[in-house]
């Protein structure tokens, strides 16, 4: 009797099971401003979302077919799968995941649990990350929510290495000499709410997500000059986050900001294999990333939000030593690169991003606006689209994307993102 009645309920929760998918087709053209030219690199063709709700469980996928035209090659892309689990007291979700941590719009140095994918730079919001294996907890303690997130497998940013048509990358994959050894990373953040504010606080350990030279080999080549071969691997780091919520008046206001402490991992290396020129690279450096975003709506329904995004280094430590005998000696050191952090610090070490958006004619025709501003040094960028549904579902979008640097710095990121200035042509159909 009883093993009948476990059927009869399985068979009952299974009945009443929800299948549930969204997609979205978007082809699109990327047209080069300067010379009419086409950029070539991969576009999101196909995404899709399917979940499926069996009472307190959940099962969900994200997934994505990336086409590229001159190759003609589409390639499928599981972005997401993972179980979830809501009992009472909080949730529970197991799988390849896209987290996310913050406060502000898009740019958020306090959320470092996934790396990012560089072909989708200017994506908003969890289209720029890449899924991870991880496990995440949630635990509800009347106005306090208590999240753990560990991730087994350590995964890199993906970088368009060899892409002419993407200026800020390097022409061709680095070998890595010095894998991550341990690849555990692991995060916890408390939320609570204080009036109408809502506060946040986190910690999270992990490995930087781009490389950074732990070690060179001075060599001799053929034509008598001296050359300086590096060998490459991943710094640790370990981030402090806090990140708000509040209202003033008819103004919304988010921030945010992270002080992160990154350092050179011990390397395990091969006393009897250890040549003589090896020389070692110690750092650890703390630096700072913040924002502070402002948002209103006018009484047209326009929205305007600006954001003010700074990065600063804090304190250094640099040492060169020699490997086997840990002498300490007098080599150059380089400009520091943060390896963890929000892409933007990328462009500008302080700077104002403003956005703005509305819509007319029923929500049929919709206007989107972006500024950014270097204020370190000369750098703009200008981003506008104009969108058109003629039907439910569908839309027309035409965008453009123009950089303005500085002529006289060649190093200036604005500078080389010139070339990439374009204009933007898609189609979206929604089902």
């Amino acid at each position: 009797m009883k093993k009948i009645l476990l059927i009869l309920s399985s068979s009952f929760s299974f009945m009443n099971a929800q299948l549930n998918y969204a997609g979205e087709i978007n082809p699109l053209v990327m047209t080069r401003t300067s010379d009419q030219s086409q950029i070539n690199l991969p576009f999101r063709l196909l995404s899709l979302d399917v979940g499926y709700t069996m009472g307190a469980i959940d099962i969900k996928t994200v997934s994505s077919v990336e086409h590229r035209y001159d190759k003609s090659e589409s390639v499928y892309d599981l972005r997401e799968v993972y179980l979830a689990y809501y009992p009472d007291w909080g949730e529970v979700k197991i799988g390849k995941q896209i987290h996310a941590w913050g406060a502000a719009d898009g740019n958020n140095p306090t959320d470092n649990l996934n790396p990012y994918d560089y072909y989708h730079f200017f994506q908003p919001g969890t289209g720029r990350k890449i899924g991870t294996m991880s496990m995440a907890t949630k635990l509800y303690f009347g106005n306090y929510q208590i999240e753990g997130v560990f991730i087994p497998k350590y995964k890199t940013n993906r970088m368009p290495f060899g892409e002419k048509d993407f200026p800020l990358v390097i022409v061709e994959e680095p070998k890595i000499d010095y894998p991550v050894d341990d690849e555990l990373e692991f995060g916890i953040r408390i939320q609570t709410t204080v009036g109408e504010s809502d506060f946040g606080l986190s910690i999270f350990s992990g490995n930087d997500r781009t490389p950074s030279v732990l070690t060179i080999t001075p060599t001799i080549d053929n034509s008598g000059q001296r050359r300086i071969i590096p060998q490459l691997g991943y710094r640790t780091t370990t981030v402090w986050g806090l990140d708000f919520v509040t209202f003033a008046g008819d103004f919304t206001v988010r921030g945010e900001g992270a002080i992160f402490k990154t350092r050179t991992p011990l390397l395990k290396l091969n006393l009897f294999k250890i040549p003589d020129n090896l020389y070692e690279f110690h750092q650890e450096v703390v630096y700072s990333q913040y924002v502070l975003q402002v948002e209103y709506t006018t009484e047209a329904d326009i929205i305007i939000s600006a954001q003010f995004i700074g990065s600063n280094v804090m304190k250094e430590n640099y040492d060169w030593y020699h490997s086997l005998s840990r002498e300490l000696v007098d080599f150059p050191v380089g400009e520091f690169h943060a390896g963890m952090g929000t892409p933007f610090a990328l462009f500008a070490e302080k700077a104002i991003l403003i956005n703005s958006s509305t819509v007319f004619m029923d929500d049929r025709l919709e206007i989107k606006g972006t500024a950014m501003v270097n204020l370190d040094e000369t750098g703009y960028m200008i981003s506008t689209s104009l969108g058109y549904s003629p039907w439910i579902n569908w839309k027309f979008e035409m965008g453009l994307l123009h950089f303005i640097g500085d002529k006289n710095d060649v190093e200036n990121a604005f500078t080389l993102m010139e070339d990439f200035s374009h204009l933007r042509v898609g189609m979206f159909y929604n089902f």
